[in-house]
């Protein structure tokens, strides 16, 4: 969340590249901050706007900021709140993708967002802000070249909201049912294929998904090893998970896994937050983890949260494999 401010301010009064007005589907003005942008902006923005021809609901158009200090302003057409019955939140989520992407394609780098549909259009507002975050997110993974995202709330309400959300946005949870069991199975075949593949190749990765990761697997280390499994979901969408194991005064974390596309999104620092909370919960004085040698971006996110690297171990794990790793510890 590095690149998204949550504030509460006049979005006119925002030295950005461009801020982005909750226009009506004729782009002439209205109320709210639709009204305050034209009357700061002046003149020339109707003018401009005139030229535009309208916009739908769920698209964006642009023009220049004239008497603003931002340079752009995006205008984009949110949806009335219908209950929900009439697409309302996918048109809410194009609002933020196709704002997003013409600020890529004008070499726009910092932007800012007013709380759309929430005012007269009467869209819930804690719903808004979850479609608005997961949307802008969703967009910055693939888009480094957008630097800042501001949420500029209008009202203390707003800011609450967008704030308990992205401290929220992610949750850990035991897993406890079958059911919870099959979903980790699930996840760690998505992510044993799209991130091992490369390291390990494909056949000791099926080996290994197969005798460690199913769904038996798993459930057999739960029941009669020791271990706790945890599913890790970012805004309620199942993303990783984690396992661990007490051993004497050391927690061993034997798996710590996130799917492809919400990397980036905070789950390695709120998880290591998680496991550190769990270890000193169990009485544990340090946490233990192995690697892979050549998985040379989790040896650095994890000397990044200040484990210590102790040199290697190798095992053999059957059918001729061996897993090639080094030993990583952190000290509570």
């Amino acid at each position: 969340m590095t690149r998204i401010e949550i504030i509460t301010a006049d979005i006119t009064h925002l030295n950005v590249d461009a801020i982005v007005n909750a226009a009506n589907r004729s782009l002439l003005g209205g109320g709210g901050v639709d009204g305050a942008i034209h009357r700061s902006a002046g003149h020339e923005l109707l003018k401009a706007c005139q030229l535009l021809g309208g916009c739908n609901t769920g698209d964006a158009k642009i023009t220049p900021g004239f008497r603003l200090p931002s340079k752009f302003i995006i205008h984009t057409v949110g949806p009335v709140w219908q209950g929900g019955r009439y697409h309302e939140k996918g048109l809410l989520a194009s609002c933020y993708q196709q704002s997003l992407r013409l600020a890529t394609e004008n070499g726009i780098k910092t932007i800012a967002f007013p709380n759309i549909s929430t005012g007269v259009y009467g869209f819930p507002k804690r719903e808004a802000a979850s479609i608005a975050i997961e949307s802008v997110q969703s967009y910055l993974k693939t888009h480094p070249e957008i630097e800042r995202v501001i949420f500029c709330c209008f009202d203390d309400e707003n800011f609450e909201i967008y704030n308990k959300l992205n401290y929220s946005t992610i949750s850990i949870e035991r897993v406890q049912s079958e059911k919870e069991v099959q979903l980790v199975a699930d996840l760690a075949y998505t992510i044993w294929n799209e991130h091992y593949v490369q390291i390990i190749g494909q056949d000791q990765v099926n080996y290994m998904v197969t005798n460690f990761q199913s769904a038996e697997a798993m459930s057999k280390q739960i029941q009669t090893e020791g271990y706790e499994y945890y599913i890790i979901r970012h805004l309620s969408e199942p993303s990783g998970y984690i396992s661990t194991k007490l051993t004497g005064d050391e927690l061993f974390l034997s798996k710590f896994y996130v799917i492809k596309e919400k990397r980036g999104t905070g789950i390695g620092k709120e998880g290591l937050k998680f496991i550190c909370e769990r270890a000193r919960t169990l009485g544990a004085n340090s946490i233990k983890l192995t690697v892979n040698k050549y998985n040379t971006n989790s040896i650095k996110a994890y000397e990044k949260m200040g484990f210590i690297n102790f040199g290697s171990v190798v095992a053999d794990i059957g059918e001729g494999y061996v897993m090639d790793d080094f030993v990583m510890k952190l000290d509570l």
